[in-house]
């Protein structure tokens, strides 16, 4: 007698996948570089390769703007995050060289970074700790042309980090704002983001040189300011320390957010933030 075929589910039928735990990474690192200068670029997957960072442990994407700008700093991360599959999404510079620490020695930092605060979120080699007024306080691990002897013994906990080297845990994702653009402070956005989110960020202690002191060009100031009307209605009398500065929010948030409905709030932030041009204060 023949037998009569079970009849599917509608999950089965559908082909749910029923999902029990964390995401699975089958790399441990994805490298996401915006790439100008493929000469820069080639240095650094050189140096990376001779650290023990393989296609066996890494994934390499580089966002192409070697004929010009497709990405910025806002987009890049956003365009990449979605295909990573590394448990560690490191952001770099092309500019970068990994001449001192390489894959093992950033595996341990990271491993025991989650064993000090499994909380964590974001990590780098330079990052502001708090603002002191005027007296930078500051936690560096790197070698660039500010000097070599620049060096934390361990892990500091820290309110913003330099773009040119950040890791960001695959399971505790944070993405760049969509209102903001540029090429400055875009790991001081997602540092921002990671803390209304509930993470913590932190400079650690694994050394590389960067072949740049950072550049503040004549688009630093707008980028500066739009993050600033942005985020002063967030955290209103705060001023907030960087390597490359301070913002300070002061009380405008206050007048900014009085009585605000959606409506206002997108018209602020199209008036303000998103404009093409300076519009003032």
């Amino acid at each position: 007698m023949a037998q009569v075929a079970k009849p599917q589910s509608i999950a089965e039928e559908l082909g749910v996948r029923y999902i029990a735990g964390p995401a699975y990474s089958d790399v441990l690192f994805t490298f996401v570089t915006l790439v100008a200068r493929q000469a820069s670029y080639d240095r650094m997957l050189t140096s990376a390769r001779n650290k023990g960072f393989s296609r066996k442990n890494s994934e390499f994407f580089a966002l192409d703007n070697r004929t010009g700008n497709r990405f910025d700093g806002f987009d890049a991360m956003r365009r990449a995050i979605v295909e990573a599959r590394g448990q560690y999404i490191v952001f770099t510079h092309d500019d970068v060289e990994f001449l001192y620490d390489g894959a093992a020695e950033l595996s341990a930092r990271l491993e025991e970074l989650s064993r000090i605060d499994p909380g964590w979120t974001l990590a780098g080699n330079a990052g502001g700790v708090r603002y002191r007024r005027r007296r930078p306080d500051l936690a560096i691990h790197i070698d660039d042309p500010h000097g070599a002897d620049q060096r934390v013994e361990k892990s500091q906990l820290v309110e913003s980090l330099d773009e040119n080297f950040v890791v960001m845990r695959r399971e505790r994702p944070v993405v760049n704002s969509y209102d903001l653009q540029g090429f400055h402070l875009y790991a001081s956005d997602l540092c921002r983001l990671s803390e209304i989110m509930g993470g913590r960020n932190y400079v650690i202690p694994f050394l590389l040189r960067h072949h740049s002191g950072g550049l503040v060009d004549g688009s630093f100031p707008l980028c500066r300011d739009r993050f600033q009307r942005k985020y002063r209605r967030y955290f209103i009398g705060r001023s907030l320390q960087m390597t490359v500065g301070e913002v300070h929010f002061g009380l405008a948030g206050l007048r900014d957010a009085w009585r605000e409905t959606a409506a206002g709030r997108w018209k602020h932030i199209r008036t303000n933030v998103c404009a093409p041009e300076d519009p003032g204060r």
